[in-house]
């Protein structure tokens, strides 16, 4: 990233953002992972193409180069900048294929046989809710896109009130300060969450003779926890991109 050298003001304002980045490093992750898990459910991206890691990090460098002193919150900001990297992204891979498709004469169409192809549902993952889910099944893949899928379908301001107090275990308040609105709004938010979720999953399990999970299934979600190297690491990488980007000024 190359930016021309800028005001004190501005290096200070790209330093406090750095600051703010590690502290919120754990939560951007997880909501990468989040997208990540969405993108691969809705197939706009194959398993694995990507790790939230990567996708953090170039969402955090952007986000260096049009720091300004802070007047919001920092964190729904900032997931602006890791929405826009998995678009854009998206967006590149889907131009490859439409041009890749344009120059491919396949010589057999595959017939596929019945049944073939039918996505997956929740309810195939997990038949029985009544019982502990077993330990390979919260590990796979595809569960977890499953539970994304359903996610994506709440808006945001709902949906990441809703993780960051079931899916990383903040307080009300916590989440109140990173999302930058009342306890009360935020309580409201996520159990408009909580309704639509148990709604979701009444249908999906109505012609079935068991009960459906509650919303607490969600706490199985994937989380990523980085370690204190990761985020040493972040934290370097962040200051010698403001190092390059403001030509060594400082405060």
């Amino acid at each position: 990233m190359t930016v021309s050298p800028t005001s004190a003001t501005s290096v200070a304002a790209r330093r406090a953002l750095a600051q703010d980045a590690v502290a919120l490093y754990r939560p951007l992750l997880n909501f990468a992972r989040s997208l990540l898990r969405t993108r691969e459910a809705l197939g706009q991206l194959p398993p694995g193409a990507l790790r939230p890691e990567d996708v953090v990090d170039q969402a955090l460098l952007e986000a260096l180069g049009q720091a300004e002193p802070a007047t919001a919150p920092r964190y729904p900001w900032l997931r602006r900048f890791v929405r826009q990297v998995l678009d854009r992204e998206v967006a590149r891979r889907q131009e490859e294929r439409r041009r890749l498709r344009s120059l491919e004469q396949p010589l057999v169409t595959h017939q596929p046989e019945e049944g073939e192809g039918r996505p997956l549902r929740l309810l195939d993952l997990l038949p029985d809710p009544t019982s502990p889910i077993p330990e390979e099944v919260v590990a796979s893949a595809e569960f977890q896109r499953q539970l994304a899928a359903i996610l994506c379908q709440l808006p945001e301001a709902w949906r990441e009130p809703f993780l960051l107090h079931v899916r990383d275990g903040l307080s009300l308040k916590q989440v109140a300060a990173l999302e930058g609105a009342p306890v009360r709004e935020v309580r409201r938010r996520i159990e408009l969450a909580r309704q639509f979720l148990r709604e979701w999953l009444a249908e999906e399990y109505r012609d079935t003779p068991v009960p459906p999970p509650t919303e607490t299934l969600f706490t199985v979600l994937e989380r990523i926890e980085p370690s204190a190297a990761a985020c040493e690491r972040l934290r370097d990488r962040l200051a010698a991109a403001i190092e390059t980007a403001t030509g060594g000024s400082s405060a």
